[in-house]
């Protein structure tokens, strides 16, 4: 499994994303208010209009909030909006990978790379580390045990599960 830099990432978000300032309309009424309804692991408003001025451009937000993806996912969806010539600043960029990331990111604790699982766990890279490290040993099997790694924030951990973005 190839490991994608953050920085990476951002650039593929911004390419892929980008695609929405296209389209001339306007976003969906209660698009913002969908998004930010569903930015409950996201506490900057900020990320949440960066999306709906971003993407409710050409899409609705029901489209994506409903679309849970892992992180390859995203990324694969952010190239094809970038080849499409999507344009938005730099800052725009970064708020819509965090809203992505943290929001509707599936996470597979046995599997993603650590960086991927910093993000979206909301955790130190230390900590994604010592999560990889335990799993060669011992795959986690549900959030509990996850929960028992130092440094786990138990109320994202509890939110991801809500929302079904965890897999083991």
């Amino acid at each position: 499994m190839t490991i994608v830099s953050r920085k990476s990432y951002r650039g593929l978000a911004a390419a892929a994303l980008l695609i929405c300032l296209v389209a001339p309309a306007a976003g969906a009424p209660g698009d913002l208010e969908a998004l930010t309804k569903a930015s409950d692991l996201d506490s900057n408003p900020e990320h949440a209009k960066a999306v709906a001025a971003v993407c409710t451009a050409c899409h609705s937000s029901a489209q994506f909030l409903t679309a849970a993806r892992p992180y390859l996912r995203w990324e694969q969806t952010m190239q094809d909006m970038l080849d499409r010539g999507a344009v938005a600043t730099d800052e725009q960029l970064d708020q819509i990978l965090t809203y992505l990331v943290r929001n509707i990111t599936v996470v597979n604790v046995n599997q993603s790379p650590p960086d991927q699982m910093a993000m979206t766990l909301q955790i130190p890279a230390t900590v994604a580390e010592q999560i990889v490290a335990r799993r060669t040993t011992k795959p986690f099997t549900g959030a509990e045990e996850l929960a028992s790694v130092p440094g786990i924030n138990r109320e994202v951990l509890d939110k991801l599960k809500k929302k079904n973005l965890l897999q083991f």
